[in-house]
């Protein structure tokens, strides 16, 4: 049974409290199917989809998205957004995508055609005010509670909602490949473009519109000039003048195709076809019948099959076993004789002979196809060009897309080629749509970069670049070479890293020379650039004139501001330039310099530099601050452990909410308070907090400052070892194996192969310790 997840647009009064999150009931889960809410007054069902929330439609949950009770399924782990600014947001991706559709569309019309429907969908039909995400039969899949999987479904659409406004806003379709999406989405797509493509998709209308949505009202909508009617129990069909088309005296009638002249009408389990005039120019005689398409349409009478076309001739050749579409643009199809399957026209000429084992696959690509086919007598396939020439001289394993650059399209071709009696290779070329080869049959591996229109080539294990306008830009002689943004790639070479830029055939070249380059070049409008390169402890920046420039602390202060994008920076390239900046460095930079401080023990660096991030507003730094000074010994200040958790606390760290919960119940800084250290568990704990699950599981089993619950104990617990606080199988290891009340050896023995799964090694048996 496939699971699912919904997507709802709703009234705000259909919303509950945006602040309660239940404990979860675990009698719902004894359902098989989720609760499904259907279309009314209030509520629309847009998404009905198999495992996944595409990544295409997140843009809809933009604005300020929170997590509390589903309507529908269960008591958490629902996800709410306000509807309007989402549909704002996701209609500027989509003329986003428009605008790069060279870049990134293989299917130009399939596309506007799906972004047209979305936006009239979203203008007509999407009227609530609230987007809701229910995900119940998802999250069914996994031990982990609703709440927890909800954090972090809506963790990974927050991070791609803010790298797709950033590809917006830098206008750089390439960024949208760092979408976390990828290496593990539901098909393993490693990148934007064919994710977007793939044709389960269509583009997002398929899944938009996967719900309960009336598909007969979009049909009616794609012929407005076409109605229905029924007179004595007949049907028939009239124009949007009321004109009577087709009579009212058929089992079933359908619309006038677009630019056909001849609808499809059945009686008494026959198929004929009438013209606009209601005269039946094909009688009924037919077993089944489809509708005309380019003046051909495919008919069956005595169990075979064969082509109609009306306006030549109502003659028809029943030939085939079987026929079904293979193209429209040539009008191709499908057609099997004895469980062998060919391709012919509809004048039933033969294009490809009857060799095949099973219907002709067709990939269409902006004006030009390509086919493949699995030949019966060995079971190898086939590949084609649009005028079935074979592809290959050896055994073709694929063919893929590789560009279209001069009304042509690119393939890349992929071939096993003996070497020898039992060594064989797999060698690729590539090759134009005509056939013409481009790239002989020599290559290891040929990468389309569609960016920038260049080709990275291997041979013999090294590495070069080739454009179709240029020829070889660089040859076969690098250890690697990577593609960055706006054109440019870094060239390796004995260690050492270069670059080339390739834009707009300006082909500068910067010899391997540093130990690493970063992963992000900055252009200017006018094609100049800058990217920083590292050698030893020193980096510099590396412009597009070819000059080089050290890089002091200013420069490196500002290379890691939000707006120089420091996430491409690797680890070490960071540390250089952090240390570079000194003082000036971001307060994330400082905080990660803190804590390497204290991991090596060095607490007076510590705590410089988290009172530096701290001051510069970093919330872990103020809730490190707190541990420092509230532990025992030569640091140990209450006052300031008090402080410096307090203010954390008011900047969001559930960390700190956590240490002041400790502050309270120990009096640390302040007077001793329980029901204040246990209101400031529950809040970390709410934020995710496993270290606050676990302090409340032990006062509810200790029983000490409040009145002892083993069932509050062991849900906490259970919780923060969900949420990574994973020493605590430990203790759930020791409870449910002495704890008199709790005493459960299956139970224990699931804990030791957790933790050790989790990289625990428990004691097989350890002392039995006093209850609590």
């Amino acid at each position: 049974m496939a699971h699912r997840i919904y997507l709802y647009n709703l009234n705000r009064s259909m919303l509950p409290e945006q602040e309660q999150l239940t404990e979860e009931s675990t009698a719902f889960l004894d359902q098989i199917l989720a609760g499904i809410g259907g279309n009314s007054e209030e509520n629309l069902l847009m998404v009905e989809w198999n495992y996944e929330f595409p990544l295409f439609l997140h843009p809809l949950l933009c604005d300020q998205a929170y997590i509390s009770t589903p309507i529908y399924n269960g008591t958490e782990g629902g996800i709410y957004a306000a509807a309007p600014s989402g549909i704002q947001r996701i209609k500027a991706f989509y003329e986003f995508i428009d605008k790069h559709k060279e870049q990134l569309i293989d299917n130009k019309a399939a596309f506007d055609a799906a972004k047209q429907r979305i936006f009239k969908f979203l203008d007509q039909k999407v009227v609530h005010d609230f987007f809701h995400l229910d995900a119940w039969d998802v999250f069914n899949m996994d031990d982990t509670s609703h709440k927890i999987q909800a954090i972090k479904l809506l963790n990974a659409i927050n991070t791609s909602n803010a790298i797709i406004a950033e590809a917006v806003a830098q206008d750089d379709p390439d960024l949208l490949d760092n979408c976390p999406e990828f290496n593990q989405g539901a098909f393993g797509f490693q990148s934007f473009r064919p994710y977007l493509n793939h044709s389960g998709y269509d583009y997002g209308w398929e899944v938009m519109t996967s719900g309960v949505y009336d598909l007969e009202e979009e049909e009616e909508e794609d012929h407005p000039d076409q109605v229905f009617y029924t007179q004595n129990e007949a049907k028939g069909l009239k124009d949007d003048m009321g004109k009577i088309l087709i009579p009212a005296r058929y089992d079933e009638v359908y619309y006038f195709p677009e630019e056909e002249e001849l609808a499809l009408v059945q009686k008494d389990d026959k198929y004929g076809y009438v013209n606009r005039q209601g005269e039946e120019i094909v009688p009924l005689q037919y077993d089944d019948a489809y509708d005309l398409s380019k003046g051909t349409a495919i008919v069956k009478l005595n169990d075979k099959y064969g082509f109609l076309q009306p306006l030549k001739s109502l003659e028809v050749a029943f030939l085939y076993d079987d026929i079904t579409d293979l193209c429209l643009e040539p009008h191709y199809f499908n057609a099997c004789k004895e469980d062998t399957w060919a391709v012919v026209n509809p004048d039933n000429d033969i294009l490809l002979p009857f060799e095949y084992l099973k219907e002709i696959d067709c990939y269409a690509y902006d004006g030009c196809n390509l086919y493949s086919g699995i030949q019966k007598s060995n079971k190898q396939k086939h590949f084609f060009l649009q005028d079935f020439q074979k592809i290959g001289t050896h055994k073709v394993t694929s063919v893929e897309w590789a560009g279209f650059d001069q009304q042509q399209h690119f393939f890349v071709t992929n071939e096993i080629v003996p070497t020898g009696a039992k060594n064989r290779m797999k060698l690729q070329s590539l090759i134009r749509q005509d056939g013409q080869t481009i790239l002989p049959l020599e290559y290891e591996q040929i990468s389309y970069c569609s960016g920038s229109l260049v080709y990275i080539l291997k041979q013999k294990g090294k590495f070069g670049l080739f454009r179709l306008n240029d020829g070889q830009l660089l040859p076969c002689l690098y250890n690697r070479i990577d593609e960055l943004n706006e054109a440019c790639f870094r060239v390796f070479q004995s260690g050492k890293a270069g670059l080339f830029d390739s834009w707009e055939g300006r082909n500068i070249f910067i010899s391997p020379q540093f130990d690493s380059m970063r992963d992000y070049i900055r252009r200017n409008k006018d094609g100049s650039w800058e990217i920083l390169g590292f050698l030893g402890q020193e980096a510099s920046l590396v412009y597009s004139n070819q000059t080089i420039k050290p890089v002091d602390h200013e420069i490196a202060s500002r290379q890691l501001s939000p707006a120089y994008y420091p996430e491409s920076l690797a680890d070490e390239q960071r540390k250089i330039l952090v240390d570079i900046a000194g003082t000036n460095a971001p307060a994330l930079d400082l905080y990660h310099k803190g804590s390497e401080a204290f991991d090596e023990g060095d607490l007076d660096n510590a705590i410089k530099y988290h009172l530096l991030a701290a001051e510069k507003g970093d919330s872990d730094s103020m809730n490190d601050l707190g541990f420092i000074y509230s532990r025992t010994g030569e640091y140990y200040d209450a006052n300031k452990a008090y402080f410096w958790y307090r203010k954390g606390t008011k900047a969001g760290s559930s960390d700190a909410m956590n240490g002041f919960g400790i502050c309270h119940l120990h009096g640390i800084g302040v007077r001793q308070n329980i029901d204040q250290a246990i209101r400031w568990y529950e809040r970390a704990a709410e934020y995710g907090n496993g270290s606050a699950h676990a302090n409340l599981a032990d006062l509810y089993l200790d029983g000490i400052w409040v009145q002892q619950n083993l069932d509050k104990a062991l849900k906490h617990y259970h919780q923060a070892v969900e949420l990574g606080h994973t020493n605590t199988y430990l203790t759930l290891i020791r409870l449910y194996r002495y704890h008199d009340e709790l005493k459960d050896e299956a139970k224990a023995s699931e804990m030791v192969a957790l933790a050790r799964a989790a990289g625990i090694d428990p004691p097989d048996e350890e002392p039995p310790k006093a209850n609590g």
